[in-house]
């Protein structure tokens, strides 16, 4: 699958990890969390004063991208879609202790309590999106 190369095609992947949280149907619903509780590297945006919403890179750098689409990308790797996202963001997803905090609070508000680490017990990073 081809990686996104602008930010109108990231923040279509953003709004599709929305939907699928709003509908709260599942596998979509389901499929969605798991995303975001797995993930290593985030896309933060804020969604308002103080809050943020988390997009997972391996997700959110495949054009297009969808439930299906994802599942059956038997190629997908985040270490692509990182390469993607910093090209088209400017920079490399970091460790940052406040979005970290932010992120578990994101976690709480869907129902779920973030684990310690990652997937493969890495670190999460983050892009701050603006």
């Amino acid at each position: 699958m081809r990686t996104v190369k602008n930010k109108a095609e990231l923040l279509e992947n953003f709004k599709t990890i929305d939907e699928m949280l709003a509908k709260k149907k599942d596998p979509e619903y389901t499929y969605a969390l798991n995303l975001i509780e797995k993930g290593t590297c985030f896309v933060a945006v804020q969604s308002d004063d103080d809050n943020y919403k988390f997009y997972p890179s391996r997700f959110s750098g495949y054009l297009s991208n969808t439930m299906n689409k994802h599942e059956n990308n038997h190629e997908k790797d985040g270490r692509v879609t990182n390469s993607a996202i910093k090209e088209l963001l400017g920079c490399k997803p970091e460790l940052n202790p406040d979005l970290e905090l932010k992120y578990k609070s994101y976690c709480e508000q869907l129902g779920f309590i973030a684990r310690d680490k990652g997937a493969f017990g890495a670190q999460r990073k983050f892009w701050n999106f603006t």
